[in-house]
C-alpha cells in the first residue's frame, strides 16, 4: 500500500512539472521561414529580453545577419548600463536610449507575426505594422522599434 501512494504521488508531481515546463518553453516565440525562390532561411526568436530576426546563409549554417524586432520587456523601466549592451544586446533589456513607442510590444503572440519576403527585401509585420526591414543585399535591418540607428540596427522612418 505504502509503495501504490508513493508511486501514485510521484506520478501526479511528474506531471504537473512536465506540464509546467512545457507552457515556459512554448510561450516563447520561435518561428522560421523559408522563400521558396531563394531558398534562404528566416528565423525568429524571442531571447530573454527582446525578439530577434536571424536571416541564415545559405547553407543554414550560420547566421548572415540580425535585426531586432521589438522588446519583451519596457525598455523605459530598464537601467541597463550602455556600454553593457553593446557587447551582450542579446543579454540584456535594450537601453532607453535607443527606445521609441514602437520598442515594446506587451503580449506579443506567434499569430501577430507575419513575414513577407520579397526579391531584396524581407518585411515582418506585427499586428498588420511593419516592424522590421531586412535589406538582403546591404545586410543591414531597419527596425520600428528603434529610436536611432545603433548596434542594434538602424531606425525604420515612416
Amino acid at each position: 500500500m505504502k509503495i501504490e501512494l508513493l508511486s501514485i504521488f510521484d506520478g501526479l508531481f511528474s506531471v504537473n512539472t512536465k506540464e509546467k515546463k512545457q507552457e515556459t518553453s512554448a510561450s516563447k516565440i520561435f518561428m522560421t521561414d523559408t522563400h521558396t525562390n531563394s531558398g534562404r532561411t528566416l528565423m525568429i526568436e524571442e531571447e530573454d529580453y527582446a525578439v530577434w530576426a536571424y536571416l541564415l546563409s545559405t547553407d543554414k549554417e550560420d547566421i548572415d545577419f540580425d535585426g531586432f524586432l521589438c522588446a519583451v520587456i519596457d525598455p523605459r523601466f530598464s537601467d541597463v548600463k550602455l556600454y553593457k549592451n553593446i557587447r551582450e544586446r542579446r543579454d540584456a533589456p535594450l537601453p532607453a536610449l535607443y527606445a521609441n513607442r514602437y520598442s515594446y510590444v506587451k503580449n506579443l503572440k506567434k499569430k501577430d507575426i507575419k513575414i513577407h519576403w520579397q526579391e531584396e527585401y524581407v518585411t515582418i509585420f506585427i499586428k498588420k505594422k511593419a516592424y522590421l526591414v531586412m535589406d538582403l543585399n546591404a545586410r543591414t535591418s531597419y527596425s520600428k522599434g528603434l529610436a536611432n540607428d545603433c548596434d542594434y540596427g538602424k531606425q525604420l522612418k515612416s
